[in-house]
């Protein structure tokens, strides 16, 4: 009990350690898109860049959404006619592996010198963004919603405020399905029924949420949520339905369903397991052993997101590597490890 009550203490401090870390100062990434500034002001949210001659050359403004791993701030700058210079981006929070996917600056080149009105804010349709689509949103949303301060208080041009339908579809029903289906089986009586159920809970898993839409639960996501960094709730149900499965199926039943009948991840082991039989079982000191070591990582993995406020930071999980064949060498070695032992180890 002391124990636990100590890490819940230094989490708790780690978190409001990271909360309050300084500004950025947004004056640097200004003078990164107009390079030929002389002087910066700021009125409100609107910087004004002035030449030499103190002629007013431009705007610029910061947008904040929300991505994958947390909040993203991205400055954007616009001259007097009204047309895209350039984009900064201050923070984010995003998996390194998969924002060095994005390639920022080339959908800020591909959109530069557009006027304000005719720029495509839909990342992926300009660059063909894939695996790291929310990652991409949020550069997107990011730049709208600072274009839209300055259309609007400077150039007396209306942008469309993006509309926010509520996304339900085949995934969402699938991970309902998933969960009702696992809660059924712990009751039935017969094992075999039992655990054909969670064979075919988990293939689904391993299609739907691995394959197709690469969102499985992690280290990072939790911490995420954790840390107050919620995506946007009508296009993210599916998220907040994983979320929300995982930890009320432990709360009630003391058991993960989604680690026992819906993991992607754990499907794979598993799978691997079937082919490579399994045959060692290890002994029992080894076994708590290495719980104590896991527990011992995931304090840390937390201590380190909640302290830098970044749960991108903890990321190395081997399940890029897996389901879109992207990945740090750390994930790819931590998979051939893993992967490995599942053959061997019961």
């Amino acid at each position: 009990m002391i124990l636990r009550a100590a890490v819940f203490l230094v989490l708790t401090a780690a978190l409001i350690y990271g909360k309050s870390e300084t500004e950025h100062d947004l004056s640097v990434h200004v003078r990164t898109i107009f390079p030929e500034s002389s002087s910066i002001t700021k009125n409100g949210d609107i910087f004004q860049i002035y030449s030499s001659d103190n002629i007013l050359i431009g705007w610029a403004s910061a947008g904040r959404a929300v991505g994958y791993g947390g909040p993203m701030t991205v400055v954007t700058g616009i001259d007097t006619a009204g047309c895209f210079i350039g984009a900064s981006i201050v923070e984010h929070k995003e998996t390194p592996v998969f924002f060095r996917m994005l390639k920022p600056d080339n959908y800020f080149a591909e959109i530069k010198s557009l006027q304000i009105d005719d720029v495509n804010f839909k990342y992926n349709d300009v660059v063909g963004v894939t695996g790291a689509t929310r990652s991409a949103d949020a550069i997107s949303k990011s730049l709208r919603s600072a274009m839209i301060t300055i259309a609007g208080e400077k150039l007396d041009i209306v942008i469309p405020v993006e509309g926010h339908q509520i996304q339900f579809g085949i995934l969402e029903l699938t991970i309902l399905i998933l969960f009702i289906a696992g809660i059924l089986s712990q009751y039935l009586q017969n094992k075999k029924a039992s655990e054909r159920i969670r064979w075919v809970c988990q293939l689904t898993g391993l299609a739907v949420i691995g394959f197709w839409e690469n969102s499985p639960i992690n280290i990072s996501k939790i911490s995420a949520f954790l840390s107050g960094y919620l995506p946007y709730h009508h296009s993210n149900i599916h998220w907040y339905l994983l979320i929300a499965g995982f930890l009320l199926t432990i709360l009630i039943y003391n058991k993960s369903i989604y680690c026992s009948h819906l993991c992607p991840f754990g499907t794979v082991q598993r799978c691997v397991g079937v082919i490579g039989g399994g045959k060692i079982s290890l002994p029992s000191w080894a076994i708590r052993t290495m719980i104590y070591i896991r527990n011992g990582v995931v304090f840390l993995a937390l201590f380190i997101a909640f302290a830098s406020a970044d749960p991108g930071n903890i990321s190395y999980e081997p399940f890029a590597a897996v389901f879109s064949l992207k990945g740090s060498t750390l994930q790819w070695v931590l998979l051939l490890v893993v992967l490995t032992g599942s053959l061997m180890i019961k």
